[in-house]
């Protein structure tokens, strides 16, 4: 019978930390160490949990040392625009790199990509960075769009008490038809034209 791991197992990397942290401390047990992660009390896998989680760490610090102070190639370039069009955080992209929070927020400003809410605020969109904003867009282009923090597909033009106002198809997971006005839309051809495959 092959047996599978617990769910309610905690062997995130904050608990693999605390977990060093008290082993270390004078009369700490394997025992407590094990209840603290919530796993069956064995210590051989205890040690070979809590040392694949140093040699990862140990690893991720060796790469992170080795791209410190070097410029960002055109694949992080493209990798940290891409990603982050798609919704994955911030620091999901910069441990994937083995860079920095600071260094993402870097290539996203100086590309002018448009800032995600940190949290979906439907109705108080971010602003669209004027490198971005555009009074047209065609037919088949596509689009970020600040309410749905999405990219999107330009379908159709309208003019409303006129105001141009686009009706798009969201992409990521939202999969449906909105209408939008323009200035709620950011352009991604700069990032098109930089090679960036949207």
């Amino acid at each position: 019978m092959i047996k599978t791991r617990n769910i309610e197992e905690k062997l995130d990397d904050a608990t693999l930390e605390r977990v060093i942290e008290y082993l270390e401390t004078k009369g700490a047990t394997k025992k407590n160490a094990c209840i603290m992660m919530n796993i069956s009390y064995n210590t051989t896998r205890l040690d070979r949990l809590l040392e694949t989680y140093k040699t990862k760490k140990e690893n991720e610090s060796k790469r992170r040392a080795e791209k410190r102070g070097t410029p960002a190639t055109s694949e992080e370039i493209s990798f940290v625009i891409t990603e982050y069009l798609a919704g994955e955080p911030v620091d999901g992209i910069s441990k994937a790199l083995y860079r920095g929070v600071s260094f993402v927020k870097t290539i996203l400003q100086n590309y002018s990509v448009p800032e995600r809410n940190s949290s979906p605020d439907y109705f108080h969109p971010k602003l669209i960075p004027e490198e971005s904003s555009r009074e047209n867009f065609a037919i088949g282009e596509l689009v970020y769009s600040s309410r749905y923090d999405t990219v999107a597909i330009i379908e159709k033009e309208f003019i409303q008490n006129n105001i141009k106002v686009y009706r798009v198809y969201l992409k990521g997971d939202w999969l449906r038809h909105a209408y939008q006005p323009a200035y709620e839309l950011a352009s991604l051809q700069h990032l098109r034209e930089l090679g960036v495959l949207l």
